[in-house]
């Protein structure tokens, strides 16, 4: 009751057009900073590509069929790089905001996880650019024959290649997510052990997903990571009795 009184006087401080008028503010802010960093990382953008190719770990060659898909690609990569290169600012700004509206269990909760947040979406990026994207790679071009050779579009493999990085950092973000459900006692322990079959479901569809090849391995390279992250935040979770003390 005290955190909640204490939350809702913080929110009458300030009234909503302060509210509005910080949003603006901490928006422009990002995006300012993702802007800056798109114009550093769009003259990486060829080395970018280059080492897409060499992870494919096959000698081949980009083409592309309109005009602007180069263009295109080569901004579509140079906003995801910066994107992870300001994440820290993304996350920064995003919990200044709405950490005056959270009870002090909420907050506590919330600055002790940011950090571990960023390190997981990089490590999820970095899992999609060095293991499933390779693997990825390699199944496809395997189809090529001496009547058949790849010749792959530079804009659909941009695209292929950031969404699974992106998908990759957003479910590495899964033991944070529910470490901080039990702090707020949404989740406990023990509905998270009876949930571990739907989980290893959940994971092995996510991995079809991120790999949509009928390779079994690949798919178990993309869904063993996600079933032991799972694992980890349960026994986070019953060791330090999160939730039942908080």
């Amino acid at each position: 009751m005290a955190e909640e009184a204490n939350r809702e006087s913080t929110d009458r401080e300030m009234p909503l057009t302060d509210h509005l008028a910080e949003l603006r503010r901490r928006i422009f802010i990002c995006l300012l900073c993702w802007a800056i960093g798109c114009a550093v990382c769009y003259g990486l953008a060829p080395r970018l590509l280059e080492a897409v190719r060499v992870s494919a770990g096959q000698d081949f060659y980009f083409v592309f069929t309109s005009p602007t898909e180069a263009f295109t690609a080569f901004i579509k990569l140079s906003m995801t790089a910066s994107l992870m290169g300001c994440l820290p600012v993304f996350i920064y700004h995003a919990a200044a905001f709405v950490c005056p509206g959270l009870t002090a269990n909420e907050r506590r909760w919330l600055l002790r996880l940011l950090p571990f947040a960023f390190a997981l979406f990089i490590a999820g990026a970095l899992f999609a650019w060095f293991v499933a994207l390779p693997v990825m790679w390699k199944f496809f071009l395997g189809f090529q024959s001496e009547s058949v050779r790849a010749l792959w579009s530079i804009g659909e493999v941009v695209g292929f290649a950031v969404g699974a990085i992106l998908l990759c950092g957003l479910l590495f973000q899964t033991p944070l997510l529910l470490i901080f459900l039990a702090a707020l006692g949404l989740v406990n322990a023990d509905a998270l052990s009876k949930a571990r079959r739907m989980v290893y479901f959940g994971a092995c569809l996510a991995a079809a997903v991120i790999t949509p090849t009928p390779d079994a391995f690949t798919a178990i390279v993309v869904a063993v990571p996600l079933a032991v992250f799972y694992e980890l935040s349960l026994l986070l979770i019953k060791m330090l009795r999160i939730g039942r003390t908080a």
